[in-house]
């Protein structure tokens, strides 16, 4: 792999990694959106986790420019364990990768953006996510502006849906831990991604938001209290692993008296808010312990 840039240096050579395993029309939506972006790409690889290979079926109604460059592979389940399958089949021709979730897609051309990123020695780094709707907000509070990403804000500059590499920046840092995130054997449920920029930080590899690097969510289903408590708290057994494996022991001190705080500020509001946060507690001190309560 190499980080040399395309003779037009406006138009870097990208590939984009997508891990899919419920395929369906959000995938269309990512495809159009590509289209609008000013890279030369190289490979689209979405990488199908269905049983039969959903998105070759639903693949067969685009019939846009990019194609040409249009790949389907094959992984067992796992978010971190495609996305790595989905990088170990990129060629080297590709200046930048993108690994965007399949129920995502790009609001506007970030080309420019990332492309003067890169340019300026960045090697890794994040856009912003917000939902879509009239009154769609962010996911997190994002910087207004670009900054560069560190330890210390990397869970509030940055989201895996939205994060793009350099090849040298993998061949340095390596892949994704797949006994993190979502669909892990592990009871890791999160964390893959920031666990990955963590790892490159801690290299010294430069890594910054991009607010211009703008994706969009779809809607996602809602689901019932108990529900969505246990994924509360199987995600925030990611973060504790993450904490545990890249911060200081006092850096998991703090991480478990903001949770507490957390916990009781949000007791005011309600029943619900203090069961919500009770789990998210749980659940990271479950990951800083590395077993389960």
């Amino acid at each position: 792999m190499t980080d040399t840039l395309s003779t037009d240096v406006r138009r870097l050579r990208a590939s984009v990694v997508v891990p899919s395993l419920r395929p369906n029309e959000s995938l269309l939506r990512l495809l159009l959106s590509l289209e609008e972006q000013r890279f030369e790409f190289s490979q689209i690889v979405i990488v199908d986790q269905s049983d039969n290979l959903e998105a070759l079926e639903l693949l067969k109604a685009y019939r846009g420019p990019l194609s040409n460059c249009l790949e389907v592979i094959r992984s067992s389940p796992g978010l971190a364990r495609a996305r790595n399958a989905g990088l170990l089949h990129l060629n080297d021709r590709y200046d930048v990768v993108l690994v965007p979730d399949d129920d995502v897609w790009l609001a506007s051309d970030a080309s420019n953006s990332i492309t003067d990123a890169i340019q300026d020695g960045v090697m890794a780094g994040s856009g912003r996510l917000t939902s879509e709707g009239s009154h769609g907000g962010a996911r997190i509070a994002f910087p207004a502006t670009a900054v560069e990403i560190s330890e210390r804000n990397v869970w509030q500059s940055s989201i895996e849906a939205c994060y793009f590499f350099t090849p040298s920046y993998l061949t340095q840092v390596g892949l994704y831990d797949e006994k993190l995130g979502l669909g892990a054997s592990s009871p890791w449920q999160s964390g893959e991604g920031t666990d990955l920029l963590l790892r490159g930080i801690a290299a010294g590899m430069k890594t910054r938001f991009l607010p211009e690097y703008e994706l969009v969510e779809g809607k996602a289903a809602e689901l019932d209290p108990d529900a969505r408590r246990s994924r509360l708290r199987k995600y925030a057994r990611g973060t504790g692993r993450v904490y545990a494996r890249n911060y200081s022991t006092l850096g998991c001190v703090k991480l478990i008296i903001k949770s507490a705080a957390r916990l009781v500020v949000h007791s005011v509001n309600g029943r619900q808010a203090a069961r919500d946060n009770w789990q998210i507690l749980l659940g990271r001190v479950e990951g800083l312990l590395g077993r389960l309560l």
